[in-house]
């Protein structure tokens, strides 16, 4: 951990504590300056070189504080944090001895059209999740009683995602939406987290071989769930049970296309 180069495709950061009110995730955003030396020391010491960010906002509005609020924490904070806007950051951020953060969501649902992609990719976005668990503009969630697959909105919001370079995730998508994304896909396509249905059959949030394999064509990468109930469907979960889905992966699709993403 503390020579690799060690990116988390998708973590919370930091899970609001209501012991303390407001939590520390609401009073860092708030004010950066709360955030000290003892919580920067934490983040230096997990070993994790990059942070892609487990929150988001489902309308512009909502989407335009989320982008603001972390800029300036980013930018007091930047003896520790630094932004990843580009591949070269993260070995940067590495060399330097800082945090990358790269400032991800887990639903699209604030671009009202193509255009707000290139407005949030100016502003720093770099993966977008297309749906979270249910319907939305561009597809279908996981939780829908019917997947109805990629809209034809969707596909002109995930061709201007592919043209500005803003990757494509498609982690809660329905199995349908997540197939016709990596139908259409003409850059990488990121499952930045989410396991292996094959070792918990009917999980549908785990994604099928069918869908690994189409991903891993496209050249994309897929970021291993540690929480429980994606990793193993009865006690006890344990690291192995995780490691059982990174096994599964690499010797499925090749290792090149399995990574971490915690949740946690």
């Amino acid at each position: 951990m503390q020579s690799s180069v060690v990116i988390d495709l998708l973590n919370q950061f930091q899970f609001p504590d209501y012991r303390v009110r407001p939590p520390k995730s609401e009073q860092w955003l708030n004010d950066p300056h709360t955030f000290t030396a003892e919580d920067a020391a934490r983040y230096k010491a997990s070993g994790i070189t990059v942070f892609c960010l487990g929150t988001g906002a489902d309308t512009y509005d909502d989407a335009m504080k989320f982008m603001a609020q972390w800029n300036g924490f980013l930018a007091v904070q930047s003896d520790t944090f630094m932004r990843i806007d580009r591949a070269g950051d993260i070995a940067r951020a590495k060399a330097e001895r800082k945090i990358g953060v790269a400032i991800t969501t887990q639903v699209s649902g604030h671009f009202r059209t193509p255009a707000d992609v290139d407005t949030f990719y100016g502003l720093g976005q770099r993966l977008s999740q297309l749906t979270y668990n249910f319907n939305n503009k561009i597809g279908s969630g996981f939780l829908e009683q019917r997947d109805g697959g990629l809209s034809v909105f969707g596909l002109s919001i995930m061709q201007r995602m592919e043209k500005v370079g803003m990757a494509v995730d498609v982690s809660h998508c329905g199995d349908q939406t997540t197939l016709d994304a990596l139908d259409a896909a003409t850059r990488p396509v990121v499952f930045s987290h989410a396991n292996a249905r094959a070792l918990l059959p009917g999980h549908l949030r785990c994604k099928t071989d069918e869908a690994i394999t189409k991903m891993a064509k496209t050249g994309g990468v897929m970021g291993v769930n540690f929480i429980r109930f994606m990793v193993r469907d009865r006690e006890p979960v344990t690291i192995e049970h995780a490691l059982d889905h990174v096994d599964y992966i690499a010797k499925l699709v090749g290792i090149d296309h399995v990574g971490i993403g915690s949740d946690l």
